[in-house]
């Protein structure tokens, strides 16, 4: 591909936080912005490739900040197509995610850049699904960060069985190696003690609704269902039952009490809306034709159904109705949160059903403005924010000159209409330019894939 870009007449959403910069041009040589100016002041390069890109908008490449996949043939051309040109993956198996990582990272595989952990690590009794380690003591907690920063993890994922004095251990020996713990909020600890202890970010809102709440030792202390002769609807009925006493004594000012120490220490957020969106509104969501499906092999696409998925088959009347309630009130929370300072990253937890690879990033974005954000806001979560997570804000996450050439040009505005995210018209990966052509037969290979899984 060429090694000079040019990019003209083009609108710049640089993600600093600066208003759109209006009739710029950028120039980008072999994977570096060298030279953002005013279109009319640009000397074009010899021998340059120039898009002219009048009308359209400019922003940093996209971030799905928690992802699962166990494949690339449909999931890599559907996150490119998408403008998710990075992404976290918080569970896999070691061997076949840090091999995708490599090949992305030496460019002989076109792909999103990845950062993983490998396996979860969990208490003895695993709770999580998929790749996973049980850990029972501080000994073996110690022991398996040392083990998987060996094996190549970015970090380390946190699970809900770990035992208190086993997570602070990791935390502690985490801390020593200086790579990053997040995930979960293990049912022993709170999210405040989680925050103070130093994990990085929370996934899913943690435990944060039922901190908040003024009977925090009931819910601690609730029994398990008890599942008898194979049934499980116990288990939902009884998570219903908890949950909307949870709900009901939702504590305004403990809320904010918890929202500051996250904002003290800078306790990262990833919420996962749309699977919050798709587990709630599911009877709804498999009534609505949906182009993506197409790209969903039958096979998962039966997974994914309320009568065969493990998380949906069980449901009873209360618990759908206490679900709904839940998503509700999850997104007054996130709302809550965001004007409280504390910090965000967009991430959708694909694996889930109804939740597709990169299309749902853009949802996402879509949640957070319905959640209170501004577009802006929306857009640095998926932007900025994880370069400043990973540390990396000096060559990635905003368009300014010498930073990586990870680009998204887009047809409309996306400040004026969050939506507009998703109408994508070309994107930069590494300095290299796929045109609207080229991303639509990425999709088509996505598709072929998704036919040839069946």
């Amino acid at each position: 591909f060429p090694l000079t870009l040019v990019f003209r007449h083009v609108n710049v959403i640089d993600m600093t936080g600066a208003p759109t910069k209006t009739d710029m041009t950028v120039v980008i040589k072999g994977e570096r912005i060298t030279l953002i100016g005013k279109a009319a002041k640009v000397r074009i390069p010899h021998a340059a490739k120039v898009i002219d890109a009048r009308g359209q908008f400019l922003i940093p490449g996209l971030w799905d900040m928690h992802t699962h996949f166990t494949e690339t043939t449909r999931t890599f051309p559907m996150f490119i197509a998408n403008g998710v040109l990075g992404v976290r993956n918080l569970g896999g198996k070691p061997e076949d995610v840090f091999r995708w990582r490599e090949d992305v990272a030496k460019g002989t595989r076109i792909g999103p850049r990845i950062v993983a952990c490998g396996p979860i690590v969990d208490g003895p009794e695993i709770a999580a699904s998929g790749p996973a380690v049980g850990v029972g003591n501080p000994a073996e907690g110690r022991q398996i960060v040392h083990k998987l920063k060996q094996q190549g993890a970015d970090f380390i994922k946190v699970y809900d069985r770990l035992p208190r004095d086993t997570y602070f251990a990791i935390i502690e020996e985490a801390k020593k190696l200086k790579i990053p713990v997040v995930g979960h909020v293990p049912l022993a600890i709170t999210s405040i003690e989680a925050s103070e202890a130093g994990q990085r970010s929370i996934e899913h809102l943690g435990t944060i609704l039922q901190d908040s709440s003024g009977v925090v030792e009931e819910l601690r202390n609730w029994k398990s269902a008890e599942v008898k002769d194979g049934d499980y609807s116990a288990i939902p009925r009884n998570i219903a039952a908890r949950g909307t006493r949870m709900l009901d004594t939702y504590d305004e000012k403990k809320a904010q009490q918890v929202f500051r120490i996250l904002v003290k220490n800078q306790t990262w957020q990833v919420p996962t809306l749309v699977t919050k969106q798709s587990l709630a509104l599911i009877d709804d969501i498999v009534q609505n034709e949906d182009q993506r499906l197409k790209f969903i092999p039958g096979a998962l696409l039966k997974r994914w159904s309320p009568q065969e998925n493990f998380l949906l088959r069980y449901r009873t009347p209360e618990y759908i109705a206490y679900n709904k309630r839940l998503f509700k009130k999850e997104l007054q929370l996130v709302g809550a949160m965001y004007r409280a300072g504390v910090p965000f990253m967009t991430g959708t937890d694909l694996s889930i059903p109804y939740v597709f690879a990169g299309f749902s990033v853009h949802e996402e974005m879509a949640l957070f403005v319905e959640a209170g954000f501004t577009p802006m806001a929306a857009l640095q979560a998926a932007t900025r924010n994880p370069a400043v997570f990973l540390g990396e804000l000096d060559s990635i996450g905003t368009i300014e000159s010498g930073k990586l050439a990870n680009l998204v040009l887009l047809e409309a505005d996306p400040l004026k209409d969050i939506r507009n995210s998703q109408r994508i018209n070309g994107v930069v990966l590494k300095g290299r330019y796929f045109s609207k052509p080229e991303l639509d037969k990425m999709l088509e290979e996505a598709e072929r894939a998704a036919k040839s899984e069946q």
